[in-house]
């Protein structure tokens, strides 16, 4: 009895082994796939901040500003020919040597002009009082008006750190009563011309007048 009880015990081991070591082994664990590489953006070519620091540069030159902060100017220059040679090659650097360059420029600008303000406002002056000693408030209204507002544009314009343009509104200022002075002395001179004229040709009418009459004088017996 227990011999049997000893066998069916075995048996039912032996049926438990062989089922476990026929169940299917478990499911190797699959890695999950590398994430994509990052996309690479191609950086255009910085046309506008190009444009921006020439367009800096260019207003410098034409007005001799350079001379309030030349080293900042000279380093400016070489960061605009920097950028524009890595153009098209390496266009992040040149953006960022660019966007320098501007910056430099801007501070050489307003420095520039805000030491020019009084020379400009002497400038102002004197081209008004040139143009009051031919009366040009009168006989060039048109002209000599357009230069008081320019004039009081560029000082208030000045009053808010707007140097550019005032500069601009006092250039125009002082070209204004340039051509007032001139138009006035114009009508000035022609006015001149007319009476002198005049004055001749009385002159000859009262000679002419004086010879006939000696004539007539002289006939009479």
């Amino acid at each position: 009895m227990k011999r049997k009880l000893f066998y069916g015990s075995l048996s039912v081991i032996l049926l438990v082994w062989i089922g476990a070591c026929a169940s299917p082994p478990p499911p190797k664990e699959v890695a999950p796939p590398p994430p994509p590489a990052p996309a690479v953006v191609a950086v255009p070519a910085p046309e506008a901040e190009l444009k921006n620091a020439e367009s800096l540069k260019e207003t410098i030159d034409r007005y001799n500003l350079s001379f309030a902060k030349p080293d900042e100017y000279a380093k400016a220059n070489e960061e605009l020919a920097a950028g524009k040679g890595a153009m098209g090659k390496d266009n992040a650097k040149a953006k960022d040597l660019l966007v320098s360059a501007g910056k430099r420029y801007t501070v050489v600008l307003e420095a520039g002009l805000e030491k020019t303000a009084e020379a400009r406002a002497v400038e102002m002056q004197t081209a008004q009082k040139k143009a009051d000693e031919v009366k040009a408030f009168r006989a060039a209204a048109t002209e000599y008006s357009l230069a008081e507002r320019k004039k009081a544009e560029a000082i208030r314009l000045y009053g808010e750190k707007k140097y550019l343009e005032a500069y601009q509104a006092s250039e125009e200022a002082v070209a204004a009563y340039n051509k007032s002075y001139e138009v006035a002395r114009e009508k000035r001179t022609t006015a001149e011309q007319k009476l002198e004229a005049t004055s001749k040709a009385e002159a000859v009418t009262t000679e002419e007048l004086q010879k006939v009459t000696k004539e007539i004088g002289g006939g009479q017996p």
